[in-house]
């Protein structure tokens, strides 16, 4: 790290470099990559495992990375003053298309925020004038449809796939769990030692794996089932080496052959993906991804009628669609109970008075 002044005088070389604009190694001069870090860096705060002071949150950061790595694959050769409206229509078409070096095409909402990432880095650097924004079209976002959802034999086969080898045992145990808590892949993935109570069996979503403040949320469990896999995933984790509650019981690399075990960092969505793919081929439930499961939990309390304010308790906040959805949901199954409680009565050997009979 470059050394600052005394006091930070207004041309403090530690300073300056931390200015897009007046450090003398300028944004719009730098290739993709260092400008990416550059860009970031303004957006951090010193050493992010000492203070819990920051622009962006951690997420964010991994998010901003994923992006990033992606745009690299194309950028990495330019200058940021080099990109114009051309190479990020071609961008757009080459990551549609998977000709690059990405493994697999990509969806349209995805390209759109890789591309928002670049415009932003763009526009710090002052790179990104009228005239282009004039000349180029973000792709739209598209809204898609409410995530599917297992239904009870799809759900019970998934388990059972999950049985088939001792290695993904552990997913069964993450599955349940999701399935009982509503809870999100990253609300799971980020749970903490401290947030699991043995002693009064609930697990806590706090700001850290929550999206916003209406997701944080403390989430009873109740079944001898989840109790069972939540003991599973702690002993689990133990034998990892995870002890202080600040530690993850889902820790880094915890299924990884490679060893590269760090307690303290959660593990990331591509870990879990590369055992669940696997179970995904044998089950050939093929469109099941591990967020799918907190929509098949919101979908079982809904069938069972549970009022939308009680889902949201387990859920956390929800888009006003996905409340429409899970209400309609909610309000079918109470019309099947009103049917099978009165259109099954006996027919009713009540006689109406005589002045009424006719009517």
């Amino acid at each position: 790290m470059t050394d600052h002044t005394p006091r930070h005088g207004p041309d403090c070389p530690g300073c300056l470099s931390r200015s897009l604009v007046r450090s003398e190694e300028k944004l719009a001069d730098q290739y993709f990559q260092p400008a990416f870090e550059m860009w970031l860096e303004a957006r951090l705060i010193g050493e992010r495992s000492e203070t819990s002071v920051r622009y962006i949150a951690e997420s964010s950061e991994e998010t901003y990375r994923e992006y990033a790595w992606a745009l690299e694959k194309f950028f990495g050769p330019f200058k940021l003053n080099q990109i114009h409206d051309g190479s990020i229509r071609q961008y757009q078409d080459d990551r549609a298309n998977c000709r690059g070096g990405w493994k697999k095409k990509c969806g349209q909402n995805r390209i759109h925020k890789e591309v928002g990432l670049l415009l932003r880095m763009m526009r710090a650097a002052h790179v990104w004038t009228d005239d282009l924004d004039g000349a180029f079209d973000q792709l739209p976002l598209q809204y898609s449809d409410v995530p599917r959802a297992m239904d009870p034999e799809q759900e019970a086969h998934w388990l059972q796939s999950c049985l088939w080898d001792e290695e993904w045992l552990w997913v069964y145990h993450y599955s349940r769990v999701a399935l009982e808590t509503c809870a999100s892949t990253i609300e799971i993935r980020k749970g903490r030692l401290v947030d699991i109570s043995l002693r009064h069996w609930t697990f806590r979503v706090g700001p850290e794996a929550s999206k916003n403040k209406f997701r944080n949320r403390t989430i009873p469990l109740e079944s001898d089932e989840i109790r069972e896999s939540t003991e599973f995933l702690l002993r689990r984790a133990f034998d990892f080496g995870c002890r202080r509650p600040e530690h993850y019981w889902l820790p880094f690399g915890s299924n990884s052959r490679r060893g590269d075990l760090d307690v303290t960092r959660p593990m990331t969505k591509h870990c879990i993906k590369g055992t669940w793919n696997k179970i995904r081929d044998k089950s050939q439930i093929l469109w099941l991804t591990p967020y799918d499961m907190r929509h098949t939990a919101i979908t079982r309390m809904a069938e069972k009628g549970t009022p939308i304010s009680t889902i949201m308790a387990f859920a956390g906040q929800m888009s006003p669609r996905m409340q429409q959805h899970y209400t309609t949901i909610s309000m079918q199954a109470k019309r099947q109970a009103a049917q099978d409680v009165w259109l099954k009565k006996p027919v009713s050997s009540v006689r109406l008075l005589p002045q009424y009979a006719s009517a």
